[in-house]
């Protein structure tokens, strides 16, 4: 008996990338923003029939925030001067439907899904009186006087993702560039070039 080949395969391997601009959600508000050159991390893709796929990935990356400034208790006292930092490590964790041209040995190929982001933040707050000890706390602050501080947060976002590029084909890797959109926050919009190198699949 006659023996087709299945109309679904899968797909596995890494993508390493490079964030093409500085989101201005975060840089508008930072004396000092600095992201990480880097993105990467596996990426898995199972192959459907009539060349769609989904995909999904898992891609890390890290960035540094810093903000200084001012605050008054009362307008007769002298203010304090505050500053913070904070070091937040991303996992961006896109869920993509993916369609593929098939022009030959190279494959135009556009994307589209959504994208979770998994932020882990930690820092410090520290503040000092501008003035003498005392002159910036009003004589009759019944709450604790403010001081140095640590925090940690975690939060997930999620948004839109997009993408566009080309897979080449050889013996043993498909070699796939793109260029992918995504916002997960407000005015986060973030442009990543990406390279893929997955094995197994279709080809």
């Amino acid at each position: 008996m006659a023996q087709f080949p299945s109309p679904f395969s899968f797909s596995a391997g890494a993508k390493i990338g490079s964030s093409l601009n500085n989101p201005s959600g975060r840089a508008a508000y930072a004396d000092s923003y600095q992201q990480s050159r880097w993105t990467g991390g596996p990426t898995f893709e199972f192959h459907l029939p009539l060349r769609f796929s989904i995909e999904f990935d898992a891609l890390y990356r890290n960035e540094n925030f810093s903000r200084s400034g001012t605050m008054q208790l009362a307008p007769t006292l002298n203010a304090y001067a505050l500053s913070s930092h904070s070091k937040s490590n991303f996992w961006d964790m896109p869920l993509l439907l993916k369609y593929r041209f098939k022009l030959g040995p190279i494959r135009p190929f556009v994307s589209g899904g959504v994208l979770w982001t998994r932020e882990s933040s930690r820092g410090d707050r520290s503040i000092r009186c501008t003035g003498p000890v005392g002159s910036c706390l009003p004589a009759d602050y019944s709450l604790p006087a403010p001081s140095d501080s640590d925090f940690r947060s975690t939060n997930t976002h999620r948004g839109p993702t997009a993408g566009a590029g080309l897979e080449f084909h050889t013996r043993f890797v498909t070699i796939s560039p793109e260029l992918r959109f995504s916002r997960t926050q407000e005015r986060d919009n973030r442009y990543t070039g990406l390279v893929g190198f997955t094995f197994g699949g279709r080809r």
